[in-house]
């Protein structure tokens, strides 16, 4: 976990990552801090959803497969809370029927793993300035 206390989760550049791989977690955390970006990085579902309740995200990039659910349900249960961010799904295991749920539960973007970079950095720009 992400200690929030290091960032200024109140930006409109917040951007919260759900992915229980840890390698990949941290990886991603650096890539978007390292580009201007205030991350926040959680390895479960009930981690984000909390943190998500106290501090909202300009923006939510979430793996698919999480120890405790999944990318999808996250962000239906963020939205079922009022929400309404923009979010990017990552997946391994990309398939038409995912790419389809997927979108119609809200996902702006969905790339595979593993990640093109600047790919999603470019994605995560776009979204948290309004260019969905």
């Amino acid at each position: 976990m992400t200690d929030p206390t290091l960032h200024d989760s109140s930006s409109d550049r917040c951007v919260l990552i759900v992915e229980d791989d840890p390698a990949t977690r941290r990886s991603l955390l650096l890539l978007l801090t390292g580009r201007g970006f205030l991350a926040v990085a959680f390895p479960s579902m009930a981690q984000a959803l909390a943190y998500a309740a106290e501090q909202p995200p300009a923006c939510l990039v979430a793996d698919y497969r999480l120890e405790d659910g999944d990318g999808i349900a996250l962000l239906e249960s963020m939205r079922g809370s009022g929400w309404t961010g923009p979010a990017i799904l990552i997946s391994a295991y990309r398939s038409l029927e995912l790419s389809d749920r997927a979108k119609a539960s809200g996902f702006e973007e969905i790339f595979d793993k593993p990640l093109r970079e600047h790919a999603l950095v470019d994605a995560v720009g776009r979204l948290v300035s309004g260019g969905r």
